[in-house]
């Protein structure tokens, strides 16, 4: 099982170096700089890191992450790329915040002491150094954050939160004139600038509209929008982020999950899907180690190919795709089980009923599990834990047990088709081989002499994402029940048309006859 708490840090940072190359590639001379943040996936999200020198507003409710995400921009810059960082607090303390922080694993207390990381108190709590409606409050403070940048050596600054200060601090001096907060924003974006720092700023966002939209400043603050929003789901918080914009800069745009672990904060960006690259090797075959079967196929699954399972419930579709991963394993391959369904211990106890031994290739790290709650399923995580489990074990073999689970309760159909058409774009570029099983709504067969009666192993649209489909139906026959396969479709391949008769024996699938007409 792949546990993101225990994913190693070369996994993320390797992702990221291969990544590195083209978005140093993308920048033009003279252009916007990107600086790295370090925060896992969130620099793949934007295409490099964040607008170096610049100020970026982060936007959201209460409780949706943006002083964790400030937080650790900060301390990666000071931990990873020995770049010094302030933090100025408008609302908590900061012995509360770092209180707050040694939930994570960091180390934080290590790096504020060596002064490579500083909090500035400008908070209004009693005996607070900034008082409510001071009239010179402003200059002071710019002057205060300007002597610790200056002192450590700042190349990051993170500000929570912009709009609690104005809100907080707009008093007499303002007399409630709009124009004189807007000045104010402008020279206090105008000065962090001019200090050469890269800026995080958070702000309120209600009834989606940030805090700061009351005085029509967002354009003056930053020249960069981050949104963050949260859910309730139904046994957890779903969070989501959206970049707005970016001036001058590319990124990924489109709504894209994160969670908060005791590492920190994790983005998972979309995969880009490039539909003209594909990497299927028709002389080479994945097969599943059943003769007639793999006959049929016209000599197995041509490698790099996505086949679809369908069949209603019990006609063996989790055994057949235990079949592919067991003879792959003794092929020498190396493979990746999504369980969306039953869990590990029960998919590896089915498989020790039919001989098939997995607990070695567990070990040896050639067989990875990869797990999801169905409720509350969040699927640009699980995408990337595949990813992960992937690139660690070097699986040539996926199987999705099974792709109809995606349709859970709290992800809808064009959801799930989404994430399918990522996943089948990450395995064509990779060469993977890819069983996903499928439970359709028809248990039987059509009137006698037929196998097909309406086919519903299509309500993800998945024909267009697949290249084959194996359909396995009940058809009632003599006062008994049968089992029959065919397979409807292999792309690109010759394939046996005629539909087999088929029983789940103690050692697996087992072919048998042809289905006859006279039946």
């Amino acid at each position: 099982m792949v546990d993101r708490s225990r994913m190693t840090k070369d996994t993320r940072e390797t992702r990221t170096a291969g990544l590195r190359a083209f978005w140093t590639s993308q920048v033009r001379p003279g252009g916007v700089q990107k600086l790295e943040t370090g925060v896992a996936g969130f620099d793949e999200l934007l295409e490099g890191g964040l607008p170096e020198g610049r100020v970026t507003l982060v936007s959201g409710g209460p409780g949706c992450g943006k002083t964790v995400l400030l937080n650790e921009f900060i301390y990666r810059g000071a931990r990873d790329y020995g770049q010094p960082g302030v933090f100025v607090t408008f609302e908590e303390r900061p012995e509360d915040i770092q209180r707050n922080l040694r939930n994570f694993d960091w180390e934080l207390d290590d790096l504020v002491e060596s002064e490579r990381v500083a909090f500035i108190d400008a908070a209004p709590h009693a005996g607070g150094e900034i008082a409510l409606g001071e009239a010179d409050w402003f200059e002071p403070m710019l002057a205060r954050i300007e002597y610790v940048v200056n002192k450590i050596g700042a190349r990051r600054l993170a500000v929570d939160n912009l709009g609690a200060m104005f809100l907080r601090y707009a008093g007499p001096a303002d007399g409630g004139d709009h124009y004189a907060t807007r000045d104010r924003l402008f020279r206090f974006s105008d000065r962090l600038r001019d200090l050469g720092v890269t800026t995080l700023i958070s702000t309120e966002s209600l009834n989606q509209r940030s805090s700061l939209s009351h005085y029509n400043v967002d354009e003056f603050v930053s020249q960069g929008l981050i949104e963050l929003s949260s859910q309730g789901g139904q046994g957890i918080e779903v969070r989501n982020m959206m970049v707005r914009k970016l001036r001058g800069c590319g990124y990924r745009s489109g709504n894209v999950q994160f969670e908060i672990t005791s590492r920190g904060l994790e983005v998972f960006p979309k995969i880009p899907v490039d539909t003209s690259v594909g990497d299927t090797d028709f002389t080479q075959r994945k097969t599943f180690g059943v003769a007639e079967l793999d006959r049929a196929l016209g000599g197995g699954l041509p490698e790099g190919h996505i086949l679809l399972i369908a069949g209603n419930t019990g006609t063996g579709k989790t055994t057949l795709g235990l079949q592919f991963v067991d003879h792959g394993l003794k092929d020498g391959d190396s493979c990746v089980w999504v369980a969306l369904e039953e869990p590990v211990s029960v998919v590896v106890r089915s498989a020790a009923r039919h001989g098939w031994n997995l607990g070695p290739a567990v070990d040896e790290g050639r067989l990875r599990f990869v797990t999801s709650p169905v409720l509350d399923l969040m699927p640009d995580r699980l995408l990337y834990h595949i990813l992960d489990a992937v690139s660690e074990s070097g699986a040539t073999r996926i199987v999705v047990d099974s792709a109809s689970s995606l349709e859970s309760a709290s992800l809808d159909a064009a959801s799930a088709r989404a994430f399918m058409l990522q996943l089948a774009g990450f395995a064509k570029t990779r060469g993977l081989t890819v069983v996903l099983n499928y439970l359709s709504n028809e248990i039987f067969g059509a009137g006698k002499g037929q196998l097909l009666a309406s086919l519903n192993s299509n309500e993800l649209r998945l024909s267009s994402i697949v290249d084959g489909v194996i359909l396995l139906r009940y058809v009632e026959r003599e006062r008994s029940v049968q089992k029959l396969l065919n397979v409807l479709k292999l792309r690109g391949s010759e394939h046996d048309k005629r539909i087999f008769h088929y029983e789940i024996g103690q050692s697996g699938f087992v072919m048998g006859e042809q289905f006859g007409d006279d039946t």
